[in-house]
C-alpha cells in the first residue's frame, strides 16, 4: 500500500493494515510507536487504533486499524486553490492534540532534544553546549506533542474527519517545540524517494504558503506569537541532525543552525 524510509505498509485482514519495519530498525523504537499509539488511541484523539506487533519474514511490525483516506500533503496538490483551507486544518489537528496534558507518558521532548543535540552530526562540543543551554532555558510544559507531524502524516477521510498518524516520536513536551519541528520541516524538509516528480515541484512551490498559513493560523488559535515559537528553532534544527535525513536537509540546516549561534553570547 505505501513505503517509507523505515517501514513498508501492507493490506491485512478485517479492515486492517500491517506496517512492517525494514530489517536492523531499532526493536525499542517499534515498541515505544505500539505503546505511544495505544496511548493516544485511549486518549480519544483520531489515530488508527493499535493492535499487536507481530513478526513476518525476519522484520517487526505493527497491525493497525485500517483509515481510508488521502494525505492531506496529496490533497493539497491535487486541489492547490484549498491550500489555504487545508493549511488551516493542519494548524486546527495540532492544535487539537496539544490540547490534552500528557504529564504521565514517559517520554520527555526536551530530554530526547538534548539527546539528539548530543549525537548530532557535524556540530562540534562547543556548538552543543551552547545549542543545549539555550534549551535548557526555554519553557516547560507536558501537553501531547506528535514530534513529527506534516502534512503527510495527517490522512482526510471520506466523511471529511482528519486523522494523525506515525506516532514513533509522539511524546509529553512544549506545543510550540512542537511547532518549531513542523515549521523546520515545511521550510526544509527532504520528500520521500519515489515521490512522482510533478508532485514533488508542486509541493515545493506550494510549501512556503503552506508554512505561512499554517503557522498564521495556529498561533492565532493557541494566541501566541511568533516570537515564543522562534528560541525553539535552533535546539530543534540541531537534534533534526541525528534523524539520518539527506545531505541536501543537514547542509541547510547546518547553515540555519550556525547563523543563530553567531546571535548567542
Amino acid at each position: 500500500m505505501g513505503q517509507g524510509r523505515t517501514a513498508d505498509i501492507f493490506a491485512a485482514d478485517d479492515n486492517k493494515v500491517l506496517k512492517l519495519y525494514k530489517k536492523g530498525f531499532p526493536l525499542e523504537a517499534i515498541h515505544e510507536e505500539y505503546e505511544v499509539s495505544q496511548y493516544v488511541h485511549d486518549l480519544g484523539i483520531n489515530v488508527p487504533r493499535a493492535f499487536e506487533m507481530i513478526e513476518r519474514d525476519g522484520r517487526l511490525g505493527i497491525i493497525f486499524e485500517r483509515v481510508p483516506g488521502t494525505s492531506l500533503l496529496h490533497l493539497m496538490t491535487r486541489r492547490p486553490l484549498q491550500i489555504r483551507r487545508f493549511s488551516r486544518t493542519l494548524a486546527a489537528l495540532h492544535h487539537h492534540v496539544h490540547a490534552h496534558s500528557v504529564a504521565d507518558l514517559s517520554r520527555n521532548h526536551k530530554e530526547i532534544l538534548a539527546h539528539n543535540i548530543q549525537s548530532a552530526p557535524l556540530l562540534t562540543d562547543a556548538e552543543k553546549s551552547k545549542i543545549i543551554h539555550q534549551l535548557q532555558g526555554l519553557p516547560e510544559d507536558h501537553k501531547l506533542c506528535h514530534g513529527d507531524y506534516h502534512p503527510d502524516n495527517v490522512l482526510v477521510t471520506d466523511q471529511n474527519n482528519s486523522c494523525v498518524i506515525d506516532w514513533m516520536t509522539g511524546m509529553a513536551g512544549h506545543p510550540l517545540g512542537d511547532l518549531a519541528r513542523s515549521v523546520l520541516l515545511l521550510t526544509y524538509g527532504t520528500l520521500p524517494e519515489g515521490t512522482p516528480k510533478t508532485k514533488g515541484l508542486l509541493i515545493n512551490f506550494f510549501r512556503k504558503r503552506i508554512k505561512n498559513e499554517y503557522v498564521r493560523h495556529y498561533l492565532k488559535l493557541a494566541n501566541k506569537d511568533y516570537a515564543e515559537v522562534d528560541p525553539w528553532i535552533l535546539p530543534v534544527a540541531a537534534a533534526r541532525l541525528s534523524d539520518g535525513i539527506p545531505d541536501e536537509e543537514k547542509n541547510a540546516l547546518l547553515l540555519e543552525i550556525r547563523a543563530r549561534l553567531k546571535t548567542i553570547s
